[in-house]
C-alpha cells in the first residue's frame, strides 16, 4: 500500500482545473487550491475543498516559461485561509505549456516554493503547503514539510473520485503498458471479463485501486466476492463480528465448521476470496468502522463499499468518507413480514461521491435518534431514549435471504464498475422492488427532494 501523500479532488474539479489553466498554451497560468490536511497513522492526505483562479490584473508578469503574481493577491488568499474554519492547506498549481509530457518542477520552482514554504511556516501557525505542475498531458505533485534541515518536498499523488477524471503522474507507466496476467486469453481467470469490459477498463480497475468493504455479512460478503470475480485485486474487509449458525443462509465462503469454531467473518471471507484469486491482496480487519483503527485503513481507500445494517456504523462510514473525500457506495435491503406474509421485499444502492452534494444524510437514510441510541446504548442517553419510547430497546433480528442480498450486491458492484467504464450515465440512487413483480429503477424523486443545504455534504 502506497504511503505517498494523496491530494484528493472532489468530483469535477480536477478536469475543471486543467481546462481553466491549459487553454492558453502561450504562457504559464496559475491557480490556488484550498484544502484540509489529514494525518492518519503513517498516511497523509489533503482533501481539496475549492479552487481560486487569478484575474488577469492579479498577474505581475506572465510568459511562456515564467509568471509572477501580485503580492496583494497572495496576501488576500492567505487572509481568507486564516478566516475560514474548513481549510488549512494551500496548494499552488501552475502550468508548463511548453511541455507536452513529462511534467517536472524546474529549479526555479524548487527555489521559489522552498522559500515560500519556509516563510509560511515561520509566519503562520498550522498552514500547510503543497504544489502541482501540469504539462499538457500529465502532472507532478509534492507536499512540502518542515524537517530539521529545512523545507523538504515529498512526492505526492492525485486521486479523483472517478478514474476518468485523473491524469497520469509523470514517470508512471502508460495504461497500455500495465501487465495484467489475469487477463491472459488462455490461462487468465479474467479472460472472459476482458471480452465484456475491455482490457483498458480492467487495467483501470486493477491498477492502483484499493477498495474497502465495510460489513462482510450477507450483503458485504457477496459484494466482496463479486469484486474479486470482477477483477479488483486489493480489498480491505472491515467487520468485528464472528460467524454464527444463523449466518450460514447468506454469507458466502462460510461453512458449518466456521460457525462451530466461531471464526471471524473477515478471516472466513478473506480465505474464500484468496481461494478464488491467490494473487489478490486482502486485508482482514476485525474491528468496526466506529473503531479508531479503521481510519488508517479507510484513508487509503479509493471507494468505500458500505454494507452494514446499523445506523451508527452507516453514520460513521459516511462521516469518514466525507472527511477524507472518498466516494462511497451504500447498499441496503428490507424484508417486511406482516402476519406471516412478506409485504415488502426491496433494496437500494446509493452512490455518494464527494463534490456531488449528495449523501446518506440529505437523502434521509440516517436516523439521528437511532444513531444516538446505538452509540450510547450502554449509558444514560441510550437508556433514556429507550425509556421514552424513541427507539426499541431490543436488538431485533431482521428477516434475511440470500436471493435479495445477491441482487442488491450485484447492483452495488455494477454501479461501481460503471464508475470505471462509464458505459451508462451516472445515476446516484437505484431501487429494487420485488412485490407485485420484480423491477429495478433509478429513484429520481429522492435525489430531487433531498435536503439541498445539507449540513454534512452541501459544502463539499
Amino acid at each position: 500500500m502506497s504511503t505517498l501523500p494523496l491530494l484528493r479532488f472532489p468530483q469535477g474539479l480536477f478536469p475543471e482545473l486543467r481546462a481553466q489553466l491549459l487553454t492558453d498554451s502561450s504562457r504559464e497560468t496559475f491557480a490556488l487550491l484550498f484544502g484540509q490536511r489529514h494525518r492518519v497513522g503513517e498516511h497523509e492526505l489533503i482533501k481539496i475543498v475549492s479552487a481560486h483562479y487569478p484575474r488577469p490584473q492579479d498577474y505581475e508578469d506572465q510568459g511562456l516559461a515564467h509568471l509572477r503574481l501580485k503580492r496583494q493577491y497572495i496576501y488576500d488568499r492567505l487572509v481568507e485561509v486564516q478566516q475560514r474554519g474548513d481549510v488549512d492547506t494551500l496548494i499552488d498549481v501552475h502550468t508548463h505549456p511548453f511541455c507536452s509530457q513529462g511534467a517536472a518542477f524546474s529549479g526555479t520552482d524548487d527555489r521559489d516554493e522552498r522559500a515560500f514554504h519556509s516563510w509560511l511556516t515561520d509566519t503562520l501557525d498550522d498552514i500547510h503547503y503543497a504544489s502541482i505542475v501540469l504539462s499538457r498531458s500529465d502532472y507532478a505533485a509534492r507536499l512540502w514539510r518542515r524537517e530539521a534541515e529545512g523545507s523538504v518536498a515529498c512526492p505526492a499523488r492525485i486521486k479523483t473520485q472517478v478514474v476518468s477524471e485523473n491524469w497520469p503522474c509523470a514517470g508512471d507507466p502508460a495504461l497500455a503498458d500495465i501487465a495484467l496476467a489475469e487477463a491472459d486469453p488462455e490461462h487468465g481467470f479474467l479472460a472472459r471479463s476482458v471480452l465484456a469490459l475491455g482490457l483498458d477498463n480492467l487495467r483501470r480497475m486493477t491498477h492502483g485501486q484499493r477498495l474497502a468493504v465495510v460489513g462482510v455479512g450477507g450483503l458485504g460478503s457477496v459484494i466482496a466476492e463479486n469484486l474479486i470475480h470482477t477483477g479488483f485485486q486489493a480489498l480491505d474487509l472491515i467487520d468485528p463480528d464472528r460467524v454464527e449458525i444463523t449466518n450460514l443462509n447468506r454469507i458466502v465462503g462460510a461453512y458449518y465448521q466456521d460457525a462451530v469454531e466461531n471464526r471471524l467473518k473477515v478471516e472466513v471471507v478473506r480465505d474464500h476470496l484468496q481461494r478464488i484469486n491467490p494473487r489478490a491482496e486482502i486485508g482482514a480487519h476485525a474491528f468496526g468502522v466506529e473503531d479508531e483503527a479503521a481510519l488508517s485503513v479507510l484513508a487509503q481507500a479509493d471507494w468505500i463499499m458500505l454494507a452494514t445494517d446499523s445506523q451508527y456504523s452507516r453514520f460513521k462510514a459516511q462521516e469518514i468518507a466525507l472527511r477524507f473525500g472518498i466516494p462511497l457506495i451504500s447498499s441496503g435491503v428490507n424484508i417486511t413480514v406482516t402476519d406471516g406474509e412478506i409485504t415488502d421485499m426491496s433494496g437500494e444502492v446509493i452512490v455518494a461521491r464527494t463534490g456531488d452534494r449528495l449523501c446518506l444524510h440529505c437523502l434521509g437514510r440516517i436516523n439521528p435518534t437511532e444513531v444516538a441510541a446505538e452509540q450510547h446504548k450502554n449509558d444514560f442517553l441510550g437508556q433514556e431514549l429507550v425509556r421514552r419510547g424513541y427507539v426499541d430497546g431490543q436488538e431485533v433480528k431482521e428477516p434475511a435471504v440470500k436471493t435479495l442480498n445477491s441482487l442488491i450486491s450485484s447492483m452495488a458492484v455494477d454501479a461501481l464498475v460503471n464508475q470505471y467504464t462509464e458505459r451508462q450515465l451516472h445515476k446516484p440512487l437505484w431501487i429494487y422492488e420485488n412485490n407485485e413483480g420484480a423491477c429495478i429503477y433509478p429513484d429520481y424523486h429522492s435525489v430531487e427532494t433531498r435536503k439541498k443545504y445539507c449540513y454534512f455534504c452541501a459544502g463539499e
